[in-house]
């Protein structure tokens, strides 16, 4: 081989081994990060939900928040079109067992008897899904935990 084609050839080996040698022992590649679900995560913690109550949570501002509002309170962007209105979880909830709201989720309200402005949300979500929707709603109906009362004033 000629002398001008070994310094290319070897510098061409010495690259293909560094780049080798430099992906080795990284073990899995990094965890692609998901901004959206790193801030349910957070507010999860903070709240001291579950993490199928997380997903739920995710779930509910997917499906639900439109109508029902961020908390269930029945003030969703979409409410005021509605008639009746959306309930009031905080209160309605806790009047009915959970088999009750899965099929209300399942089947929509019309089939528990009441207006048809909820739909059916059966065919899209699976049974896990459901699950979720339900632990979430579970987290909505329990009562808010009581407040600190604030220390007084300092006299000066």
């Amino acid at each position: 081989m000629t002398r001008c084609l070994r310094l290319p050839l070897r510098v061409a080996l010495g690259l293909a081994v560094a780049v080798a040698l430099g992906g080795c022992g990284r073990g899995r590649p990094a965890k692609r990060s998901e901004p959206l679900m790193d801030v349910f995560r957070k507010q999860a913690q903070e709240e001291g939900l579950t993490r199928a109550q997380t997903e739920g949570k995710r779930l509910f501002g997917q499906y639900c928040v439109t109508c029902h509002g961020d908390a269930g309170g029945g003030d969703g962007q979409n409410a005021y079109n509605l008639d009746p209105k959306p309930p009031v979880f905080q209160t309605s909830l806790t009047t009915h067992p959970r088999t009750y709201w899965r099929q209300i989720i399942e089947g929509g309200t019309a089939s528990v008897g009441r207006s048809p402005l909820c739909p059916p949300w059966g065919h899209n979500l699976t049974a896990s899904q459901i699950d979720e929707l339900v632990a979430y709603l579970d987290a909505l109906a329990r009562p808010a935990p009581p407040t600190q009362p604030s220390a007084p004033a300092p006299k000066s």
